[in-house]
């Protein structure tokens, strides 16, 4: 039966979508062909760009300068700067925007939520259409998590989209308490978690002739617990000397972590890629017989993490830290194991329990795989949500 096309008329706009190198952008465009799948009228700016190749870009890149400035003042001007340049950047989007959409507007605008960025807010307004509010993670408590100073106008900016917005999308319980924390009316929040595409690939966890490969995909971010899992697999492969290790993704944690690899000897057994086009991420997960998320525990563990998504997608068993909302997508000792955030001993037993025992692999990668979360699932969601949003 083919689904039945939604009268309501949507805009989205995801400013990661414009290019494939980014894996928000990605899962941006996935949810667009889903959302368009289910049979739903999507105009998608700015549209998906295809066919370019996603590198090892800004290998391990830095902090921001400013953060390590030891003059407040000059710190200052670029954080003024910064907050400066995220205003222009949402005006032109918006001119953009209004003067492509102003002669036949949309019904709802669906908008991811970025820092610094007034778009979506802004666009509903000029339109006069409501605002529906993708929100991955409150402005402010992301900037702290990535090393800045608590920042009173993203703490202002977070608080003024939250209560502005005609309703906003959430992923997890623990972000949804968040956002009610900064002040929006818990009665226009909506609880949807994300899914994703189902690739066509398998990994097959109980069958390895050569050793036991491990995968980790996403950024390299301090709280990820990437450097303590090169610890745990350095321990780990002292019991198991062929196992592998192949982290997949970027981030200002990557640098530490080579160094700390080629320290504790393990240049031949844990390879660094950078970011990969989607399909060549999948075919390394089909090479794998075990997926990794270590986090570590800080105050803010509202995450959905993608990376878990993607492993029970390609059908391999988790190792992942019990934090958070992690707990709800892994279910432990079925589809995977859960140690202790930033344990790095727990992280090494768990790694060497699967890479001695293929049918726990296999058995626990086959739960895995019937616990996906389908993107198909979310964008019929969300198409309701708008729909909703729109005739109100």
């Amino acid at each position: 039966m083919l689904p039945m096309t939604s009268p309501v008329r949507i805009l989205n706009h995801n400013p990661a979508m414009s290019s494939s190198r980014n894996w928000a952008g990605e899962r941006g465009r996935q949810l667009v062909a889903a959302m368009r799948g289910a049979g739903a009228n999507v105009e998608a700016v700015p549209a998906f760009e295809s066919g370019k190749s996603s590198g090892a870009r800004r290998r391990g890149w830095k902090r921001p300068t400013w953060e390590h400035l030891p003059c407040q003042t000059y710190g200052a001007a670029i954080r003024l700067s910064l907050i400066l340049r995220g205003t222009l950047n949402s005006i032109l989007w918006t001119w953009r925007l209004w003067r492509k959409l102003s002669d036949r507007p949309p019904d709802v605008v669906l908008a991811r939520y970025r820092k610094l960025e007034w778009t979506p807010l802004l666009v509903s307004r000029l339109l006069r259409r409501p605002l529906v509010l993708e929100v991955h993670s409150p402005a402010a408590i992301e900037h702290v998590l990535l090393g800045g100073r608590r920042s009173r106008y993203l703490t202002w900016m977070d608080r003024q989209m939250f209560r502005r917005a005609d309703l906003v999308w959430v992923h997890t319980p623990e972000l949804e308490q968040l956002v009610t924390q900064v002040g929006h009316d818990g009665g226009r929040i909506r609880l949807i978690p994300f899914g994703i595409e189902d690739p066509g690939v398998r990994a097959n966890p109980a069958s390895t002739t050569s050793g036991v490969d491990v995968a980790y995909v996403g950024s390299f971010f301090p709280w990820h617990g990437v450097s303590e899992l090169v610890v745990a697999f350095a321990r780990a492969s002292e019991e198991m000397p062929r196992m592998r290790l192949t982290m997949m993704g970027d981030g200002i944690a990557r640098r530490e972590c080579e160094e700390l690899a080629a320290r504790l000897g393990l240049d031949d057994r844990v390879v660094f890629t950078g970011w990969l086009q989607r399909s060549e991420m999948y075919e390394r997960l089909r090479r794998s017989q075990v997926g990794v998320a270590p986090y570590q525990d800080t105050k803010y563990d509202y995450y959905q993490p993608v990376k878990i998504l993607d492993y029970e997608m390609a059908g391999l068993p988790i190792v992942a830290s019990a934090v958070g909302h992690i707990p709800a997508m892994v279910a432990d000792g079925e589809s995977g194991l859960l140690v202790p955030p930033g344990d790095v001993d727990g992280l090494a037993d768990a790694l060497v329990r699967l890479a001695n025992n293929p049918g726990l692999r296999a058995s626990m990668g086959s739960m895995a795989r019937r616990r996906a979360q389908s993107i198909n699932d979310t964008a019929a969601a969300v198409v309701k949500i708008c729909e909703s949003a729109a005739l109100t």
